[in-house]
């Protein structure tokens, strides 16, 4: 009798991978994947842990190849970009601009409003995750501590027109340091800064 239910649980534990695997191959074959390009305009502003300094916003912008994987779930789907970004920066107690430039990898879940009757025409999407970001150059006559990476987190909303153009603006909150400096002032203070930009975005997705 304990022989047959050993059979019995080897049996289903069998089944149900096999059920498993086919449901995620159906998933995997369902799933609509597009490519294409997008680009748009930035304004970054640092915000720094002690009231030394000030940072106007300032315009900056970005470009790069955007990657969206619907799922078979009404209306929800993964995206991804490889963009290059350029930050302009002015710090007003010092009087003095530089620029960094990153590599960021946004990571989002987002959400597409069915509306029906108007899906290819018109259909608002929300979205929102992670963004992880490479500092591939900075300014040469600068003296910050500028982080090799740092990490924000981006939410935001937009409308796709037509099935291939999406127009989207999203606010990035610095969750880590983007940078460090250490005798800001005559009492040799450090200070501490985190991005916090919005951006507005194009795309055309093939």
């Amino acid at each position: 009798m304990k022989k047959k239910n050993i059979t019995s649980f080897a049996a289903m534990k069998r089944l149900s991978v096999i059920l498993l695997a086919t449901l995620l191959l159906s998933l995997t074959s369902m799933a609509q994947f597009r490519v294409g390009l997008k680009g748009g305009i930035t304004t970054n502003a640092l915000h720094f842990d002690k009231e030394i300094l000030n940072s106007e916003r300032r315009t900056g912008w970005t470009a790069g190849v955007h990657m969206e994987l619907g799922l078979p779930v009404v209306g929800l789907g993964i995206d991804g970009s490889l963009m290059f970004k350029h930050h302009n920066d002015v710090l007003e107690g010092i009087n003095h601009t530089y620029h960094r430039d990153y590599i960021e990898i946004p990571v989002h879940v987002r959400y597409k409003l069915q509306l029906v009757g108007l899906n290819k025409i018109l259909a608002p999407y929300a979205f929102t995750g992670p963004n992880f970001g490479f500092l591939c150059h900075e300014s040469d006559d600068i003296t910050w501590d500028n982080r090799a990476s740092n990490i924000s987190w981006d939410a935001g909303f937009g409308v796709e027109l037509l099935s291939h153009v999406q127009i989207s603006a999203s606010y990035s909150l610095g969750l880590t340091k983007a940078f460090k400096q250490v005798g800001i002032n005559q009492e040799g203070e450090s200070i501490t800064g985190r991005d916090h930009c919005w951006t507005i975005t194009a795309a055309y997705l093939f």
